[in-house]
């Protein structure tokens, strides 16, 4: 008798932090692996009401209870959103999806994509917790004004430009401000491609020496030399995150006193070793910094 009460206080407890999830949320589409505060791995809980469901043995009391807070037994649309912004991302080059945009079986990108960004403007903190699929995306919570946006891209890639001597950008590169040049400029030669780019841009980045496909570009020691010493800079800066947190290594979100982003580099890296785009050298590095950086 014992052990069937335990059971229910479990379920209840549980119950209970759904419930907190709905208030903080506004819905009750918890991620799967999504854990509370206290390490409760909630996600997978519901996942287990969703099966008892399907299978026809879901007390009815308990199927009520879930119901009345929000709970639906199919989450088609939110695996849907992620596979379809997943999509148009690779496809497009970049994930700013346009409002009235629909994939070709009708499902609703744009307008999805622009309920995450309001759920992320009413508190940035839940919105990448509750959709961590889409922070492993580099999804773009907050878009600025098209025409701003285009200034400031321009005025940072001249400033590359002097820098440098060029303007082949790294895709990872960001400037001092936080503008991600990087893919600021991939998302242009997208663009261009495409025919979509006003004649007036086409010849202000040419201006610059924009060059529009990579493959034709000359072989560019320079720009490789650079890439390396960013991986060495970044490298360092988990180096020492990890000196200072008893080995543990940064989380996706983590970003340094500095404001450097060393969880997501740190999950590219991952992602380009799973891929197998990581040299041997690197990885090597990786290994001798904590065993087990790539699980």
């Amino acid at each position: 008798m014992g052990g069937v009460v335990q059971v229910e206080q479990r379920w209840d407890a549980s119950y209970a932090a759904l419930e907190r999830f709905r208030s903080r949320s506004g819905h009750a589409d918890v991620p799967r692996s999504f854990r509370t505060d206290e390490g409760e791995r909630l996600g997978v809980w519901l996942h287990r009401q969703r099966s008892l469901f399907a299978a026809g043995t879901l007390p009815a009391e308990r199927m009520q209870l879930l119901e009345r807070v929000g709970v639906r037994w199919s989450i088609a649309d939110r695996s849907a959103g992620i596979a379809a912004f997943a999509a148009f991302q690779a496809a497009a080059g970049h994930g700013l999806v346009p409002h009235t945009f629909q994939t070709e079986d009708g499902f609703p990108l744009g307008t999805w994509v622009q309920s995450r960004r309001r759920q992320w403007s009413r508190s940035a903190a839940d919105a990448e917790r509750l959709w961590p699929e889409l922070v492993a995306l580099d999804f773009v919570w907050m878009v600025r004004d098209d025409a701003a946006a285009w200034a400031a891209g321009v005025t940072a890639l001249d400033q590359y430009r002097r820098d440098h001597g060029d303007v082949l950008v790294p895709h990872w590169f960001v400037t001092a401000d936080g503008l991600q040049l990087g893919r600021w400029v991939d998302s242009r030669r997208v663009e261009y491609r495409s025919g979509a780019m006003p004649a007036a841009r086409v010849r202000a980045l040419e201006v610059l020496g924009m060059v529009w496909r990579l493959r034709q570009a000359p072989d560019d020691r320079a720009r490789r030399r650079r890439e390396d010493a960013h991986f060495e800079q970044m490298l360092q800066h988990v180096h020492r995150w990890v000196s200072a947190h008893e080995g543990r290594l940064p989380a996706a979100r983590t970003v340094t006193d500095d404001g450097v982003a060393i969880g997501r580099w740190l999950l590219r890296q991952r992602r380009l070793h799973r891929d197998r785009q990581l040299s041997q050298e690197r990885v090597a590095r990786f290994d001798s910094l904590r065993p087990g950086w790539d699980s």
